[in-house]
């Protein structure tokens, strides 16, 4: 099954372009959201690692955390929360 989006066709397997995106700040607040399609991670030291602590939309009761996350990361997952303890400073969610 082909799927069409953005003017174009795009099979089952392939990846589908995200349509919108907003920023969020991720240090020091607990931030909930709809459920995104994928989230890029920016920091403010491209050179250190940092750690997300975050719900993904498919386990909503089970925070997991990501560590050693470079600066400018682009991770393809639906997350629905960011926790206060995560040392990230921006986090843009993708639709």
């Amino acid at each position: 099954m082909d799927v069409r989006a953005f003017g174009s066709v795009y099979g089952q397997t392939a990846s589908l372009p995200y349509s919108s995106g907003c920023q969020v700040s991720a240090s020091g607040l607990n931030m909930t959201f709809p459920a995104c399609r994928g989230i890029y991670v920016e920091g403010h030291n491209k050179t250190a690692s940092y750690t997300l602590v975050c719900t993904l939309a498919d386990a909503p009761a089970s925070p997991i955390t990501f560590d050693h996350i470079r600066s400018d990361t682009l991770l393809p997952i639906s997350i629905t929360s960011i926790s206060g303890t995560s040392d990230v400073e921006h986090v843009y969610l993708f639709y």
